[in-house]
């Protein structure tokens, strides 16, 4: 009975979003406005693959697989699972213009001023030890149909593992694994472009490229100017406020960098207090402790501003 209760709450809630489910622009949030998009769920259909779904709502693998931790994603979905799609953001906690690659979140933010909207898209990122450097850098050119030169470590990394001889330059075509859109920037063998494998979006995969579904790119491509600047950071905990109300997101520490003890629960607190020392604010430290633990990816709220002075008095007496 509880199943088909949810099931039918789902229903109804994926009928009055079914115009969210695509949206991969917003308008450039307000000052003080840190939350964008909303979330979602939705019923499977038998034997739809994850990549299906990720695609169809513009999520990577780990988005889902983070959200989604009581699901098996190693198989095809049954009919009428409910998933949860991680379809809400906090903006980074950084200079909202230009590129931002936010490498833990696997996602690409764009804030463009000509349109005066946020785009962001799900992206790949390369294994450990093939990390792209966290810098400011900048766009210098874009190619459609790009023919790729491949390193000679990844040259012979396919010849020692797969006995596959690469060419010292590929051409455009279904077996280049740029796919049909490349975005050059001033790092030398790092690229941003589509990618002819799809199912590698939301995982560590390439060598140190930034992959996006064709899908994506293609809304990007466009927009993507000579100078915009690009900015690849290594976030895996954001906070952010929504009018009067504070959010936390976390997500899992990439692997070379677990011994930074920026995601600890000590640091997390201290974080937290230092977010709201200036304004007396109501912090639920139960969940902030289960959030930090959980790592799904998903906002949630943590705080709430004390509206009046009276107020604060008495907060700060029952706490």
């Amino acid at each position: 009975m509880r199943h088909t209760f949810l099931k039918l709450v789902c229903l109804i809630f994926c009928y009055f979003n079914v115009s969210a489910v695509f949206a991969i622009s917003y308008p450039l949030p307000a000052p003080n406005t840190s939350l964008v998009g909303q979330k979602q769920y939705a019923l499977t259909h038998y034997g739809e693959s994850v990549i299906q779904m990720a695609e169809q709502h513009d999520v990577g693998f780990n988005a889902l697989k983070n959200a989604n931790p009581h699901l098996n994603l190693n198989r095809r979905f049954l009919a009428d699972e409910i998933v949860q799609i991680p379809t809400q953001h906090l903006l980074p906690d950084t200079s909202q213009k230009g590129i931002i690659i936010n490498l833990p979140e696997m996602r690409l933010y764009y804030f463009a001023p000509d349109t005066h909207q946020l785009f962001t898209f799900p992206i790949g990122i390369g294994k450990i030890g093939n990390t792209i450097p966290l810098v400011k850098t900048v766009v210098t050119r874009k190619t459609e149909h790009p023919f790729w030169i491949p390193p000679k470590s990844i040259r012979d990394y396919n010849l020692n593992e797969f006995g596959i001889e690469l060419p010292t330059v590929m051409p455009a075509g279904p077996d280049n694994p740029l796919g049909p859109y490349a975005i050059y920037m001033r790092l030398p063998t790092y690229l941003i472009h589509s990618t002819i494998y799809p199912e590698s979006v939301g995982k560590r995969a390439s060598f140190g490229c930034i992959r996006m579904f064709e899908s994506d790119i293609k809304e990007l491509y466009p927009l993507m100017k000579k100078g915009i600047p690009v900015f690849i950071i290594d976030m895996p905990l954001k906070f952010g406020w929504q009018e009067d109300r504070l959010y936390m997101e976390k997500y899992p520490s990439l692997s070379e960098r677990k011994q930074n003890n920026a995601t600890h629960l000590s640091q997390v607190i201290h974080q937290i207090v230092l977010k709201t020392q200036h304004q007396a604010t109501l912090v639920d430290w139960q969940g902030v402790s289960y959030i930090a633990a959980e790592n799904d990816g998903m906002p949630h709220e943590i705080g709430k501003l004390i509206p009046t002075k009276q107020n604060a008095q008495n907060w700060q007496f029952i706490k």
